[in-house]
């Protein structure tokens, strides 16, 4: 069967659209130091993605135990998203963004952000970067109970378009988004950016998407994107990563 056409394209944030590396990498590394936990930039990208509370209490519990980490969790979250919104000057939108903006919105698809970052921090990045009135719903984290690999996003984006999960193509670069979108059954394309994922991790996620015939864009190809979503009927994955 053809999969329906594709009039709308979501899109995740961090790795896919930015690079937040120094932003949430340091603002997190920074926020668990203030609670006696050290981590490098190489441990926090092995679990990043899912939110920060996901993040921030994975590390607070490894070091300071359960109980201890649920009573600093909220205020470790709050430290650290004050901390990246002070750096969002050194948040870098990827080449090719804007341009491929305005391109999908010149053939009339449907533009949403679909992210785990926070809401201040997400509006602050699409501000500075002046691309925010290119999408026509933007959620976050603080938008849903679930976190990626969970489809809760991506159902609530959907709904909120009026549109359809198989007309709708996730543009992600984690296992986290291409998870959520097998979940839901929605059509993914990978932006193996390079970024976050990285190392063995990053080669079980592209072997992923090759191996469901998944689209695959590298960090210089976004301008790609829009001709992939017009030219292919995208079907959505089966097979999730090993």
């Amino acid at each position: 069967m053809i999969p329906n056409k594709t009039d709308t394209v979501i899109f995740d944030l961090d790795g896919t659209l930015v690079d937040s590396q120094p932003a949430a990498l340091g603002a997190t590394i920074e926020a668990l130091s203030q609670f006696g936990v050290q981590v490098t930039a190489a441990e926090l990208r092995e679990v990043f993605g899912g939110g920060a509370r996901k993040l921030m209490g994975h590390f607070l519990e490894r070091d300071l135990g359960a109980g201890q980490a649920d009573q600093a969790l909220e205020s470790a979250v709050r430290l650290r998203a004050g901390l990246q919104l002070e750096l969002i000057s050194e948040t870098l939108l990827l080449p090719g963004v804007k341009e491929l903006m305005v391109s999908l919105k010149d053939r009339k698809y449907k533009l949403a952000v679909a992210t785990m970052s926070s809401r201040a921090v997400v509006d602050s990045v699409l501000e500075f970067h002046g691309i925010g009135p290119y999408f026509d719903v933007v959620l976050t984290i603080d938008d849903v109970t679930k976190g990626k690999p969970d489809p809760e996003i991506l159902v609530k984006v959907v709904d909120c378009l009026g549109g359809q999960v198989d007309c709708s193509l996730y543009v992600g670069d984690s296992s986290h988004d291409l998870e959520a979108a097998l979940n839901l059954g929605m059509p993914f394309l990978l932006v193996d950016s390079g970024l976050y994922v990285r190392g063995e991790a990053r080669k079980k996620l592209h072997a992923a998407a090759e191996h469901n015939g998944l689209p695959i864009v590298g960090i210089g190809e976004l301008l790609d994107i829009a001709e992939i979503v017009q030219r292919h009927h995208l079907s959505s994955p089966e097979t999730p990563i090993a």
